[in-house]
């Protein structure tokens, strides 16, 4: 839901509403695990766990698990199922001794969240097991990773992961036919909490009230949430005026008119309409959701290319929704709850500025780290940075 500042208090805000929430759809559905058409000795996986293995001293020797053994340990003990996977490669220890090198080859690139969030649960049950008696080797699993190169994942549990993870580019771009992999990413896996309805508000009505002029037939809710947008527009909007100097506009003035409603964390619901565009823009009071499709409406009737993301925060345990906006081509992240945190009006124009625009158009990336969770594979990626706030005007960088 959204983001407590501890400038201005020091709630943790963990509860089972949307704190910091997201506008999920429904979770997707696990494939069903059909056998994959590549059998398990395939090489390609194999060559890579192994420069892995001969890269790192502590590795040296460890033996590799093939055939009925490796299927059986990636399934039973790790969670990965077969279908997920065409080549697959596991180096592991035994005893006191938690360095253990995985690497998968996808079947398809939908599967990336399953695999990914298979591989971090057996990484924690693993450090769970380790922990106290083996403070060494519980450290190992704490700086292990979960890492999406290309269409492999991997699990890199060993004293240099990051220098594992090179060895993985590098054989990588090397092999013939296949296209250079990109910077190691290690995402926070995305597992929807689905604790809330986070259906979006559907504003096909107001759109085409807004195109035609006819209003007639809209609810009294849609012809409230237009009127008040016209307002804003009036207000806030001038002729000329670019992408990103309405986007800049009206995610002010959308920050300025609404406040998180907090009554949602004394009973987990909070007050009416609290979801959608007729609470945050007539009543002034909203949760992650209304802020996102408020957000989304206004681009929608300002002409500026937006989507709305359905994620998490908190490690996934909190439903959370944003947006994206396409500027001359380009996606960058905006996410208006966190940019409206609870008690942030009362401070001075300067840091208003810095609490007010922490999330807006930030990177993908910038998001991954602030605790934002969502469905990598299928939700553009931003790393542009050229629109971002600069912290002194509205002028791009």
């Amino acid at each position: 839901m959204r983001r407590m500042l501890a400038l201005v208090l020091t709630l943790v805000l963990l509860l089972a509403a949307c704190a910091r929430t997201e506008q999920a759809g429904p979770a997707p559905e696990k494939p069903a695990a059909t056998p994959a058409e590549t059998a398990a000795g395939d090489t390609g996986a194999a060559e890579l766990a192994r420069a892995v293995a001969d890269s790192q001293p502590d590795l040296a020797g460890l033996s590799p698990f093939t055939g009925d053994e490796l299927i059986d340990y990636l399934s039973a003990v790790c969670g990965v199922e077969r279908a997920w996977w065409t080549e697959g490669a596991v180096y592991t220890a035994s005893g006191v001794n938690a360095r253990e090198i995985i690497v998968l080859r996808l079947s398809r690139a939908e599967d990336a969240e399953y695999v990914t969030a298979a591989l971090e649960e057996h990484r924690q049950a693993r450090l769970g097991d380790f922990w106290g008696y083996a403070p060494e080797q519980a450290a190992l699993l704490e700086d292990g990773v979960v890492a999406i190169l290309g269409e492999y994942a991997a699990l890199l549990v060993c004293d240099d992961p990051d220098g594992a993870a090179e060895v993985l580019e590098t054989r990588l771009d090397s092999q013939a036919g296949r296209a250079p992999v990109p910077e190691k990413e290690t995402f926070a896996p995305f597992d929807p909490p689905n604790e809330h309805d986070m259906t979006l508000y559907d504003t096909s009505a107001i759109l085409a009230a807004w195109e035609s002029g006819e209003e007639d037939g809209l609810s009294e809710k849609d012809a409230a949430i237009l009127a008040r947008c016209r307002a804003l527009f009036a207000e806030h909007l001038t002729e000329g005026m670019t992408d990103f100097e309405k986007e800049l506009a009206l995610h002010d003035a959308l920050v300025h008119l609404g406040d998180y409603d907090e009554t949602v964390y004394e009973d987990g619901v909070g007050r009416p309409d609290n979801t959608n565009p007729y609470g945050l823009l007539v009543g002034g009071y909203g949760i992650c959701m209304a802020y996102a499709v408020s957000f989304q409406l206004l681009m929608d009737l300002a002409g500026v290319e937006c989507i709305t993301v359905v994620g998490a925060s908190s490690s996934s345990t909190s439903d959370h929704a944003w947006n994206m906006v396409r500027l001359e081509g380009e996606w960058y992240c905006v996410d208006c709850t966190w940019d409206d945190p609870i008690g942030g009006e009362n401070v001075s124009p300067g840091l208003w500025n810095e609490i007010h625009h922490e999330y807006f158009n930030v990177t993908s990336e910038d998001m991954r780290e602030s605790d934002h969770q969502w469905d990598y594979a299928n939700v553009p990626e931003a790393d542009a940075v050229r629109f971002r706030w600069n912290g002194t005007g509205r002028l791009p960088r």
